[in-house]
C-alpha cells in the first residue's frame, strides 16, 4: 500500500473511531451526570488528573519507546528494536509495582487530601482504585501499540480503540442500569475496556512484528538508560502539562468549590475530545516523519510537517467554530438543568487554547522525532510555571471570578506559547529559518476568523435558535460546511485537498 493511500486509510479510520468515541461521550456525560450529579461526576476528571500526576514516574520511558523501536526497525538492525521492546516491558513492569506502593495510601487518605462529601467518600475512593488499577494495566502494555505504529497500520490501532469504547460504554450501561448509581462505575468500565485493548494490541504485535517479542536476554539497563536519557525531557513536559491544565480541576476543588470543579469538569468533556482530534490526526502524519528522520530525507519531513499543520488545523477548525457559534444551545440540550450560562462561558473560555493548538500540535512532536526535548520540555515548563503563579494570585485578589480564571489563563499561556515558541523552536531544530511555518499560523488564524464571524452572521441573520436535537445538528452541520469551504479555499494547499478530494472519492466509490 502506498504512503499516500495508506495515510488516508489511516485518516479514515481513525475519524471513524474519533466520531464514535465523541457520541459515546456525549450520550454518557449527561446520562452519568443525572444519575450521580455534577459534584461526583467532577471527581472523575479528578481521579484522571492524579493520573497525570503518576505518569510522571512512566513517561520517560513510555513516550519515547516507540520512537526508538521504530528507528531501530527502519534502520534494519531486528536485535536493537527487539531489546528496546523486550526493556520497555520488563521496565513497565517494575515501575508497576512502585506505583501500587504509592496508590495504596494515596486512596487510604484521599477525603484528607480533597474536600469530598461524606456521603460520596466510599463511593469516591472506589473509583479511585479503579481507575488506578487501568492505569496500571496500561502501563505494562503501553508497549504493545508500537507496532501499528512501527508499520503505519494505524487503522488497526483505531479498530482496537473503537471496541475499547464500544465496552466501555456497554459496561457502565449495564451496571448504571442494574445497580444502584455509583460514581466508580466508570472507572470498573473504564478497566474493562482496556483489558479488551490491550489484547488485541497484543495480538497486532504478534502479527505485524513476528521478530519482535519479549526475550529476558535482551532485557538491557544500557537500552533502558539510552530512552531515559532522552524521554526524561518528557517528564518535565508533563510536568508543564500538569501544571498548566492538569491543576485545574485541583485547584477548583481546593481554592473553589466541589460544585464548581464538576461544571468545570462537564465543559472539559468538549476541548478534550477536540485535544483528542487533534492528537489523532497529528498522529497520523507521525510514523512518515519519523520514517523521513531515520532516512535522512529532511526536505520530505518540512514538507510533511506543513501538510500536518494544515490537515490538523482543518479538521480542529471546523469543530471549534461549530462549538463557539452553536456552543449555548449545545449546552442547554445537552446538560438540561445545570446552568447552561454559566457551561457556555466556561466553555468558551477552556477551548480558546485550541484556537493555536490546532495548527501547533504537529509541530510539537518534532522535538521527540529529532531527539532534541531538553530546551523544548524547558521552555514549556517556564510557560507553565508563570501561567500557574498567576492563576493563584489573580484567585487571590478576585475569588468571585476563580471558576473562570480557573478556565480561562492557562489556555492564555498555552496561545502564547503556540505562537512564540513552538514554530521558533521547530524551525531551529530543522535547521531552518525561524519564520518558517508562520505562514500557516496566518493562514490558520485568518481561516478561523472569517468561518466565525461569516457563522455568527448566519446564526443572527436571521437569529437561528436550536430548541431540539435535529434542529442544532442541521445548524451545526451548515456552520461545519461553511467553516469547511472556507478552510478549503483559505488554510489548505494543493496537496492537502488532493489529499481530501481522493477520501471523498474513495467514500463515494467514484473513479
Amino acid at each position: 500500500m502506498g504512503d499516500k493511500k495508506q495515510l488516508l486509510v489511516n485518516m479514515v479510520a481513525s475519524l471513524v473511531n474519533f466520531a464514535v468515541s465523541v457520541g459515546i461521550g456525549l450520550v454518557l456525560t449527561p446520562y452519568i451526570v443525572r444519575n450521580i450529579g455534577a459534584e461526583a461526576y467532577g471527581f472523575v476528571g479528578l481521579a484522571n488528573t492524579f493520573v497525570s500526576y503518576a505518569q510522571l514516574l512512566t513517561i520517560a520511558l513510555n513516550s519515547v519507546a516507540g520512537r526508538f523501536i521504530t528507528v531501530a526497525y527502519h534502520e534494519g538492525d531486528d536485535s536493537k528494536a527487539n531489546g528496546y521492546y523486550s526493556s520497555t516491558l520488563a521496565a513497565n513492569g517494575v515501575m508497576v509495582a512502585v506505583l501500587v506502593v504509592v496508590a495504596v495510601p494515596v486512596v487510604t487518605f484521599l477525603d484528607k487530601l480533597v474536600n469530598i462529601s461524606p456521603h460520596l467518600v466510599g463511593d469516591v475512593k472506589a473509583l479511585f482504585v479503579f481507575i488506578f488499577l487501568n492505569f496500571m494495566l496500561s502501563t505494562i502494555s503501553t508497549v504493545y501499540s508500537v507496532a501499528t505504529f512501527v508499520k503505519n497500520k494505524l487503522y488497526l490501532s483505531s479498530i482496537a480503540n473503537l471496541a475499547f469504547s464500544l465496552v466501555r460504554v456497554a459496561a457502565m450501561v449495564a451496571l448504571f442500569g442494574i445497580l444502584p448509581p455509583k460514581v466508580y462505575y466508570v472507572g470498573l468500565a473504564v478497566c474493562l475496556a482496556t483489558a479488551v485493548i490491550t489484547l488485541m494490541n497484543r495480538s497486532y504485535t504478534r502479527r505485524l512484528l513476528p521478530d519482535i517479542s519479549f526475550d529476558k536476554k535482551s532485557v538491557s539497563w544500557r537500552s533502558i538508560r539510552e530512552m531515559l536519557s532522552a524521554g526524561v525531557w518528557n517528564v518535565v513536559t508533563k510536568l508543564q502539562q500538569i501544571m498548566m491544565f492538569g491543576l485545574q480541576l485541583l485547584v477548583a476543588n481546593l481554592m473553589i468549590s466541589p460544585y464548581l470543579m464538576g461544571m468545570l469538569s462537564i465543559v472539559q468533556t468538549v476541548p478534550n475530545q477536540l485535544s483528542g482530534l487533534m492528537g489523532t490526526v497529528s498522529g497520523l502524519f507521525y510514523p512518515e516523519q519519523t520514517k523521513y528522520y531515520a532516512q535522512g530525507k529532511h526536505k520530505e519531513l518540512i514538507e510533511d510537517l506543513k501538510s500536518g499543520m494544515k490537515v490538523t488545523g482543518f479538521f480542529t477548525n471546523i469543530i471549534f467554530v461549530v462549538m463557539l457559534v452553536a456552543g449555548y444551545d449545545f449546552m442547554h440540550l445537552w446538560q438540561h438543568g445545570q446552568d447552561t450560562g454559566l457551561l457556555y462561558q466556561l466553555l468558551t473560555l477552556t477551548m480558546l487554547g485550541l484556537l493555536t493548538s490546532g495548527v501547533a500540535t504537529t509541530l510539537q512532536n518534532l522535538p521527540l522525532i529529532v531527539n532534541r526535548l531538553k530546551k523544548y520540555s524547558i521552555g514549556w515548563l517556564v510557560y507553565s510555571a508563570i501561567s500557574m503563579v498567576v492563576l493563584i494570585a489573580f484567585i487571590e485578589v478576585l475569588p468571585k471570578w476563580g471558576v473562570f480564571l480557573v478556565a480561562a489563563i492557562p489556555p492564555l499561556f498555552e496561545i502564547l506559547a503556540n505562537v512564540t515558541f513552538v514554530p521558533i523552536y521547530a524551525s531551529r531544530c530543522l535547521g531552518i529559518g525561524k519564520f518558517e511555518f508562520y505562514p500557516i499560523y496566518i493562514r490558520y488564524f485568518a481561516s478561523t476568523t472569517v468561518a466565525a464571524a461569516v457563522c455568527w452572521g448566519i446564526r443572527h441573520v436571521p437569529p437561528l435558535v436550536a430548541n431540539g436535537w435535529i434542529s442544532l445538528i442541521l445548524t451545526c452541520c451548515l456552520y461545519a460546511l461553511v467553516t469547511m469551504l472556507l478552510d478549503v479555499v483559505l488554510l489548505l494547499g494543493r496537496k492537502e485537498r488532493s489529499m481530501l478530494v481522493g477520501m471523498l472519492r474513495r467514500k463515494l466509490h467514484i473513479g
